[in-house]
């Protein structure tokens, strides 16, 4: 049995009109040919799917069954065309990425590689801005995707969780406790701390003071700046000591030494973010590919 599109679209409508004339009218046929059609498709089923024997034409019981299989059938295959239509239309457009540059030192560039491989005729427009600069963005329509660090997000914001990674303690590659194993938070108290404006980052801001405070030492915040990357290079030139994500190990600066935090437990989470009223296939697939290299 191979049944067409055409065979299911002539049945509905004519289950709709239960009347010949009307339903070729409505098809824009002559009646021979919807007639043909109906036959052919009894024949393949096996069963009547209309009863013809009195002056009106009326569903049988496996007509009833057929039209409501077939209606969902069409309205999926409707969809899946509109998909896949509206995919082609934009396979040449633009995308447009917001990214903390620490993003580049986690899976950000294997996803994006994955996504350029699938899409090669794609634009990506890769957009630098810090984790509440890219909620802003999204929110006026200026970035499609975001990758943040973790942050309270409004209600119409979606997202999805790519890393999560303890932090470690930054040195200067000369500081006395440099050739520690793991080091104590209590050992950091007299040194100063580079760290995170609590403007930009208030979550996190909170969570490294009160950690230094529940083991009894009131850190010395000497320095608040934006950027993770910029903690570590002021650390590098002997400005403090910090906190940082581990991924920041994988940057590759020199003049600096990562060490585990001996007993403290604090975590950090990377998050791809979407806006939840709006939508796009290219989005959406950008987003699979996030799921599969994340």
């Amino acid at each position: 049995m191979a049944l067409t599109f055409r065979q299911l679209r002539y049945f509905l409508v004519l289950s709709e009109e239960l009347h010949f004339g009307r339903a070729a009218k409505r098809l824009h046929i002559s009646q021979p040919p919807l007639s043909a059609s109906l036959k052919q498709l009894e024949d393949d089923l096996g069963a009547r799917l209309l009863d013809r024997s009195g002056k009106q034409v009326v569903l049988t019981p496996a007509g009833e069954l057929f039209r409501q299989q077939a209606g969902r059938l069409l309205n999926q295959l409707g969809d899946a065309r509109d998909m896949v239509r509206r995919l082609g239309e934009a396979s040449a457009g633009r995308l447009r990425v917001g990214f903390t540059p620490t993003m580049l030192f986690r899976k950000l560039p294997d996803m994006l590689a994955a996504f350029r491989q699938q899409y090669p005729d794609v634009e990506l427009q890769l957009i630098e801005h810090n984790s509440a600069g890219q909620l802003e963005a999204l929110a006026l329509g200026r970035i499609d995707v975001g990758f943040i660090h973790a942050l309270p997000l409004p209600d119409s914001v979606a997202s999805l969780t790519i890393a999560e990674e303890p932090f470690v303690c930054c040195l200067p590659s000369g500081h006395t406790l440099a050739a520690r194993e793991r080091i104590a938070l209590e050992e950091l108290a007299d040194a100063p701390l580079v760290m995170f404006s609590r403007s930009l980052a208030a979550h996190y801001h909170d969570r490294i003071m009160s950690l230094f405070r529940m083991v009894g030492a009131e850190p010395l915040v000497r320095h608040e700046v934006s950027q993770w990357l910029t903690i570590v290079a002021m650390v590098a030139n002997g400005m403090g000591v910090a906190l940082v994500p581990r991924a920041l190990v994988n940057a590759g600066l020199s003049g600096v030494v990562f060490l585990p935090l001996a007993n403290a437990d604090i975590r950090h989470r990377s998050c791809c973010i979407w806006q939840l009223a709006t939508g796009s296939p290219l989005r959406d697939a950008l987003l699979d590919c996030v799921r599969a290299h994340g």
